[in-house]
């Protein structure tokens, strides 16, 4: 990880603290959606999905985005998380305005052709789903940047380190929660979902 990236995550490390308190004070009853917070609003972002389509503003607007971070060689926990992903899809699909979106972290490697192979080895309905990249300036302006999560490799070892958590944005583009990727932190974000897709994207 750059030094000018290290830096960027470690000032966001407090955003992420606050949220995380503020998730835990809702706890796992059924709430309002006004009283979700609003933790902030995402960059427009510059990306391409599996198909080579644009991934902008426009596209990310007017739905509700279920959103990780993964990349399609990573052997350690992406292949859980995409599975979560496949497990939400499946239970939100009562929710019209439920989307489902995969960011790239290895921009690198991940061109939207190897990304379109992997969700299709990996059998994903890409009907709801987006899996994006871009240029490595874009992808980190909107993870880090945008989402305040970091990413990158450690003088430890040459695997790729990122988050696990799932974030959750509203209909505006804006960042409502951030989840953990264990059974209660799945139940909060179905819930607050429900809650947004209830109150039209609030």
């Amino acid at each position: 990880m750059s030094t000018a990236l290290d830096r960027r995550v470690r000032k966001n490390r407090v955003i992420l603290l606050m949220a995380g308190v503020s998730l835990l004070a809702f706890g796992c009853s059924k709430i309002p959606a006004e009283d979700l917070p609003v933790i902030s609003e995402l960059p427009a972002p510059a990306l391409v999905d599996q198909d080579g389509e644009a991934f902008d503003r426009k596209a990310l607007e007017g739905q509700l985005w279920v959103t990780s971070f993964i990349f399609t060689h990573c052997r350690a926990t992406c292949p859980r998380l995409v599975a979560q992903m496949k497990t939400l899809q499946g239970r939100l699909a009562d929710v019209p305005s439920a989307r489902f979106l995969s960011v790239s972290v290895d921009p690198r490697n991940d061109t939207p052709e190897v990304i379109k192979a992997y969700m299709r080895a990996n059998q994903i309905d890409e009907r709801n789903w987006r899996f994006v990249t871009g240029t490595e300036k874009a992808v980190e302006d909107f993870v880090v940047g945008g989402f305040k999560v970091g990413y990158g490799r450690t003088q430890w070892s040459t695997e790729l380190t990122h988050s696990n958590s799932f974030a959750l944005l509203d209909s505006k583009a804006r960042i409502r929660g951030y989840y953990g990727s264990d059974d209660a932190g799945l139940a909060a974000l179905q819930r607050d979902i429900r809650a947004l897709d209830g109150a039209g994207g609030f």
